[in-house]
């Protein structure tokens, strides 16, 4: 009896197992959003268009003053993939990546600024490769609205957004972002506390698939507009530098 009674608690843990795998999400993109109605829709539109479609849509509206929730509303309408979590107040880009978290049921978790946008391929690739990494690594480049010209980063220790990231990896550990961090620097330290815990990482090749970071005036990391043009001219020239090696 005891023998049988062993064997029905390993059949129902193991179905457990299975079925917890087969109606999972595998993955969470969350988008916190605070002002960003001129650039929604090309966020939105990239993220919708991946051609890895088995993922919900955490937006996480920062008490926005504009548009934007009207914007993300509309969205919803059309895809119920799509979350809205509505915050009345302003929380900063740690806070509201927090609540994602939070509220995130995916097996991976990968983030997108509101005003960037990515390649259709970008969460495929990454998903693809993920088997049994707490982190997989994309890449990244540095761009403005002004032109197409960008600049390619390396893999990055500065950004989170260039990366999907196991979510019981993240959990287990207690990692989170500071709330009380702007401009960026809470990227830093959510990468530099994730990495205390000796992740196993996969960086990604370049295979011409990006994340394209988008500066501009006015967004979390205030650059100004001299900023703006300095980087703008830097990227022309380092386009123009590529191209001429590629030749």
């Amino acid at each position: 009896m005891k023998l049988f009674n062993n064997l029905l608690l390993i059949i129902y843990l193991t179905l457990e197992v299975l079925l917890s795998r087969t109606f999972s999400i595998p993955l969470s993109i969350i988008v916190p959003v605070y002002n960003t109605g001129p650039f929604l829709d090309r966020c939105i539109k990239s993220i919708l268009n991946q051609t890895f479609k088995d993922y919900e849509l955490i937006f996480v509206d920062d008490a926005s003053t504009d548009n934007s929730l009207n914007k993300l509303k509309k969205y919803r309408e059309t895809d119920n993939r799509i979350k809205i979590i509505h915050s009345e107040i302003n929380k900063g880009p740690g806070g509201t990546r927090n609540i994602g978290i939070d509220n995130a049921e995916g097996e991976f978790v990968g983030f997108v600024d509101s005003d960037d946008y990515i390649d259709k391929s970008f969460f495929e690739i990454l998903m693809k490769n993920s088997y049994d990494n707490d982190i997989v690594v994309g890449r990244i480049v540095r761009s403005t609205n002004i032109s197409d010209y960008y600049i390619k980063e390396r893999h990055t220790k500065w950004a989170v957004v260039d990366k999907i990231w196991r979510k019981n990896f993240i959990k287990k550990n207690n990692i989170r972002f500071n709330e009380t961090m702007r401009h960026g620097r809470e990227d830093d330290e959510f990468n530099n506390e994730a990495y205390k815990f000796n992740p196993k990482i996969l960086k990604l090749p370049d295979e011409g698939i990006y994340y394209y970071y988008k500066r501009r005036t006015g967004s979390n990391q205030n650059f100004s507009k001299d900023q703006i043009k300095k980087f703008e001219r830097n990227a022309k020239r380092e386009f123009k530098k590529q191209k001429k090696i590629s030749i």
